[in-house]
């Protein structure tokens, strides 16, 4: 069921946005007098043929995405001269055709939103939690250093209105740097704190160590052939309760287990509608953890933690030296360090250094990965200022990711991190649907389409902002640039697009879950 549903939804949603992207193109040929030979759902040889008029409309055999071939539209075949042949016609004709696509790609995602605005929706709440590691003096969070709680709701930033957690982190991410004015609601108390953002390490991102808050702890992942795994935890599980105990978070789930090493625990968990109890065992899971006084009377924190797996992994590389010095084995390595317990040393691995006083701990592991299901909260208006709103949101869309391409260009903000193509879209569009349900999938295939449209006015040869950009040449200088320029240029184009659309599959295929585990 679940591999049905991620293979529906990113057909339905990249065949959709891209079906209305070209039906914009047929109607805005139409609009002014351009043909259309012939406008297909799917790519290929068309299994289901229907000729009206000058247009031959089919079906293909993969109804995925579409195209609209007009008449006259290649340079190299021969043409009348006639006003319905695409380069034939006035070149104010022909920006009218072109940017229909894009703008039909903007239409469907406000008629999506608007419809959405009246049906209702829910998205992540705009209550925020600070995870516990992030409130020691070696990790603390932006937010938890100004002042933010776990259970704070935000009201606004810097005076705009905050309905959820998106909304949160588009203002973070978007600052620059700069502190942002938080109005909090706090058991009932209206506050005002003052934020400034630090960037994410490895992300290129401004963050203030913030999540959405939830009630509930979820399985985010299980360790293939670890103790979770033979037992039968599923990913998504919901923790219920362990040995009858009710956790609050991850945090205190994660320490109860590593206080139980070696011994029988009873997992409560609900799957769908049933409540299922498993009995496991954590396995032991050494841990090398360097500490560091803190300031003053502080007591100390944690510099680094390292699992003896990943330890094991960099040394297998050659990537790691104790105190300056490299062992043979790693069993060497691990004799060496248990003599030191309680001694300051200094740990080179991966080409980091890493100085404070070492402790080898023996944990409870069972190989999970849990994480806070957001609460979620229910945004529905009536139908004028759904409307509004379906106009507004799209707007604060489109100069989001204008913002986010000039950081990506200015090198503020981390490529691969933040750069999507199909396979990684698909597979966001699987996790919405499949997760979040039939609203939440809506909601992304509105916001895709309206990135639709910002990607193709780019002023980028072969895409349609290059050929608006060429028509307006042609207008002004009353005449088309040259057959073998305009060649040259989309050749030009169509190798960049190439290019950057394989270095794109291949980071898509790299960001999916599967292949990060094999790389780890």
């Amino acid at each position: 069921m679940m591999t049905v549903t991620y293979i529906l939804a990113a057909v339905v949603l990249l065949g959709l946005c891209i079906f209305v992207h070209e039906l914009g193109h047929l109607l805005g040929g139409k609009m002014v007098g351009i043909k259309a030979r012939t406008f297909s759902l799917g790519y290929g040889k068309g299994v289901f043929k229907k000729k009206f008029g000058d247009t031959t409309y089919q079906v293909t055999l993969i109804p995925f995405g579409g195209y609209c071939q007009f008449y006259g539209e290649d340079p190299n075949e021969e043409r009348s001269g006639q006003g319905f042949e695409f380069l034939s016609a006035h070149p104010l004709k022909r920006m009218v055709t072109v940017v229909m696509g894009p703008l039909f790609n903007l239409f469907f995602g406000v008629l999506l939103f608007f419809a959405m605005n009246i049906i209702g929706y829910t998205q992540e709440t705009n209550r925020i939690y600070i995870p516990e590691p992030l409130r020691s003096e070696s990790s603390l969070s932006p937010a938890y250093a100004a002042g933010l709680r776990s259970g704070d709701e935000i009201v606004a930033i810097n005076g705009k209105p905050i309905r959820g957690f998106t909304d949160i982190q588009a203002g973070v991410i978007f600052s620059d740097g700069e502190t942002l004015d938080f109005a909090v609601k706090r058991d009932g108390r209206a506050m005002n704190i003052t934020v400034t953002p630090s960037m994410q390490e490895g992300s290129g991102r401004y963050t203030i160590g913030v999540m959405p808050y939830g009630s509930r702890i979820l399985i985010a992942g299980v360790m293939h052939g670890d103790v979770a795994d033979n037992a039968g935890i599923k990913e998504m599980d919901e923790i219920i309760s362990v040995d009858s105990e009710r956790m609050a978070t991850p945090h205190e789930f994660t320490e109860y287990i590593k206080t139980r090493a070696n011994k029988e625990i009873m997992l409560s968990v609900k799957r769908g509608d049933e409540t299922l109890d498993i009995t496991l065992k954590p396995r032991i899971n050494t841990v090398i953890t360097l500490r560091e006084q803190g300031k003053g009377e502080d007591s100390p924190y944690t510099v680094a933690a390292f699992d003896t797996s990943m330890l094991e992994k960099s040394h297998s590389s050659g990537q790691l030296a104790l105190n300056g010095v490299k062992h043979d084995s790693f069993k060497d390595f691990m004799n060496k360090m248990s003599g030191l317990n309680e001694q300051k040393i200094t740990l080179e691995k991966d080409g980091s250094q890493y100085s404070g006083r070492v402790s080898i701990d023996r944990r409870g592991f069972i190989g999970v990965y849990p994480a806070l299901s957001p609460d979620m909260i229910e945004v529905r208006y009536g139908v004028v200022d759904g409307f509004t709103q379906a106009l507004v949101d799209p707007y604060d869309f489109i100069v989001m990711n204008i913002k986010g391409m000039g950081m990506l260009f200015s090198g503020e903000m981390n490529v691969r991190e933040n750069i999507s193509g199909p396979i990684r879209i698909a597979k966001i569009a699987g996790d919405v649907a499949y997760y979040k349900g039939v609203s939440a999938f809506i909601i992304l295939m509105a916001k895709i389409s309206i990135i639709l449209m910002v990607m193709n006015l780019l002023p980028i040869p072969a895409v349609d902002g290059s050929h608006l950009i060429f028509y307006t040449i042609e207008l002004i200088r009353g005449k088309p640039l040259s057959e073998e320029l305009m060649g040259r240029i989309q050749t030009a184009g169509v190798i960049l697009l190439i290019v950057l659309g394989a270095f794109i599959i291949v980071n898509d295929i790299s960001m999916l879950p599967f292949v990060q585990r094999l790389m780890n």
